[in-house]
């Protein structure tokens, strides 16, 4: 029996005119939901003269026991979310410019996503259905871990440590100190 727990997601996102003169639009993930069966990647579900709303696609969200511990530190700040990672098409496989890349509930692999790349990263509300699996799938694997202090090993500075005279008794010998002079 798996226990890790998967979730089908869909991603709604918008492409919006940019009032920058250095940008002509962008993009925002703007809703997460159970994946609906009538929709494809690029359907447009509204549309302005000001922004375009897109069904981005499907995603698969899996969650593992061993990652309880970032799910408790989502639901800790008051206001679950999931994150929604879209990333730039760069070889044309995807419908639209950018796809899903990644939904995750954890903050912690959220923010990995974030050093050095060029992901649109968006923390977005967590429908109550989902927070419902979520808070089932933590009742059963969540172990809370009990904080254990680490205590310095009491260490003889007169002992001679592999093979060498310690510092201090180099330092004496050969004049002091640490100048260069």
């Amino acid at each position: 029996m798996s226990r890790e727990m998967t979730i089908r997601l869909g991603v709604i996102a918008e492409r919006r005119q940019s009032v920058s003169r250095w940008a002509k639009e962008y993009w925002i993930p703007v809703g997460v939901m159970l994946a609906p069966a009538d929709l494809r990647p690029g359907d447009v579900l509204v549309s302005d003269d000001r922004m375009t709303r897109y069904y981005m696609g499907r995603f698969e969200m899996v969650c593992y026991p061993a990652d309880t511990e970032a799910y408790v530190e989502n639901f800790d700040s008051g206001a679950p979310a999931l994150y929604v990672v879209l990333r730039r098409d760069t070889d044309g496989t995807h419908p639209l410019d950018w796809f899903v890349h990644m939904v995750t509930a954890s903050p912690h692999e959220a923010q990995d996503c974030e050093v050095g790349s060029e992901d649109i990263i968006e923390r977005l509300p967590m429908p109550p259905e989902i927070e419902a699996a979520m808070i089932d799938f933590l009742d059963s694997y969540h172990v809370e871990k009990k904080f254990v202090k680490r205590r310095r090993d009491k260490l003889d500075v007169e002992e001679q440590k592999f093979g060498k005279q310690p510092i201090f008794l180099e330092r004496k010998r050969h004049g002091g100190g640490g100048g260069n002079g």
